[in-house]
């Protein structure tokens, strides 16, 4: 009996958590985006509508974007940082409001590539609008001890400036939480499979 009340709580919390960093990431995108365009003289609601429009060659822009983004990640393809990655990149993570050098975020990469060996970052639904992305993943990992699989939800969203990620906020759930999916997309650019 307790059991099953401890495992309920546990559920909830769970939904909680997942409904909170929703509202988070949707929070802090819109104040980074008011705050990227905040000393910009030129900007009006106009002129956001017009850099913001969809068309093909932006969707192209950022699936090619984010297909190298995840040859970075997968395969250790470290040379295209600096096709994916502005000189400067501006985050906002579990490390607090910070810019870094294109050469200091790839270091970062490579750090967390060492202290979890053959991390995936398994993306369940993404959606592109203008210099806009967004995406909802998991990251999996065997613990280099024990080999037990470990998983950390997020969500991300990123700002595009000429083809290469400029901004990002990231909010992760603690460690071992997971998206309830069962079916994740194959590569983070492939139509999502809830759809």
């Amino acid at each position: 009996m307790f059991s099953e009340h401890l495992n309920s709580l546990l559920r909830h919390r769970q939904k909680d958590a997942h409904a909170i960093c929703l509202a988070l990431l949707i929070a802090l995108s819109g104040s980074g985006c008011a705050a990227s365009h905040a000393g910009d003289p030129t900007s009006n609601s106009t002129d956001a509508v017009a850099s913001r429009s969809s068309s093909m060659s932006d969707e192209k822009t950022m699936r090619d974007l984010f297909d190298r983004w995840e040859r970075v990640w997968h395969q250790g393809q470290y040379d295209l940082i600096p096709s994916c990655v502005g000189p400067t990149y501006i985050r906002h993570d579990q490390k607090g409001d910070r810019s870094v050098t294109r050469e200091e975020y790839a270091a970062e990469i490579v750090k967390v590539h060492e202290t979890r060996p053959g991390i995936r970052v398994v993306v369940y639904d993404h959606s592109f609008q203008g210099d806009r992305a967004w995406f909802r993943f998991a990251f999996k990992w065997n613990d280099p001890k024990t080999g037990e699989p470990q998983t950390q939800a997020g969500m991300q969203s990123y700002r595009v400036v000429e083809g290469k990620l400029a901004e990002t906020w990231l909010i992760l759930m603690p460690p071992g939480s997971a998206w309830p999916d069962a079916v994740a997309q194959e590569h983070w650019t492939s139509p999502s499979p809830i759809r």
